[in-house]
């Protein structure tokens, strides 16, 4: 299991993607953190901070390359931010809870 995080370029672009991940059984739950602050250095060197909205939630390690490939299908060049981190322990009822609901494609 890993944990993904997604980073959406826009309010509608943000809600596709729930949409997407809850009705094609990638995640069980979304966690949803709105008023999160991008920070970023600009071409002349002035930090621009960028209001956003992170996504994330649990999948199957092996679902990660099938997640990607079909969020670059729904959006292109206009790709959210797409990254994972790996989960080292959690609890075993939990974990087959999601591993069972999750589908496998």
């Amino acid at each position: 299991m890993v944990k993904i995080f997604i980073i959406p370029k826009s309010k509608s672009q943000t809600d596709e993607i729930i949409e997407f991940l809850l009705r094609g059984k990638y995640l069980l739950t979304v966690i949803i953190t709105e008023h999160c602050v991008q920070a970023k250095i600009d071409a002349k060197s002035r930090t621009n901070r960028l209001n956003r909205t992170l996504i994330s939630g649990i999948i199957k390690s092996l679902q990660f390359n099938n997640l990607n490939n079909r969020l670059r299908e729904m959006f292109g060049s206009n790709m959210p931010v797409l990254y994972s981190i790996p989960i080292v322990h959690m609890d075993p009822q939990q974990s087959e809870a999601i591993a069972d609901y999750i589908t496998v494609f």
